[in-house]
């Protein structure tokens, strides 16, 4: 349903950090980047389906990034909290969104929330 989606970051730099290591525990790679922007999509693909770019914002996003398997999330989570993210909610079963809904929640240099959620 959605092509791609971009949010603004105050903090480029370590948001970029964040995001290149934490999503490449979700099969997600850096496409290109330049001092203000960065492009990341699926390994194996050559389309760009999320970006940062430095900015200003008025609120917090959610981003939920969608994982194949537990271990990709577990791998998410601690690549995210080694590369400047902080915890938001450890790896683990939420019931109470649904009884299959497994997820990892940080939040990220810029204070967003970011999930990694494998339905199992």
């Amino acid at each position: 349903m959605i092509d791609h989606f971009e949010i603004k970051v105050i903090n480029f730099a370590a948001c970029f950090q964040f995001y290149r290591q934490a999503l490449s525990a979700l099969g997600i790679e850096l496409k290109w980047s330049d001092d203000s922007a960065a492009g990341f999509g699926l390994q194996g693909e050559n389309k760009v389906r999320f970006l940062i770019e430095q900015g200003e914002r008025s609120s917090q996003s959610h981003i939920a990034f969608a994982a194949a398997t537990e271990p990709q999330v577990a791998s998410f989570y601690r690549l995210g909290l080694e590369h400047g993210g902080r915890c938001h909610g450890e790896p683990g079963l939420r019931e109470h969104y649904a009884p299959n809904y497994y997820a990892a929640f940080l939040l990220d240099p810029d204070g967003n929330n970011v999930e990694a959620v494998l339905y199992r």
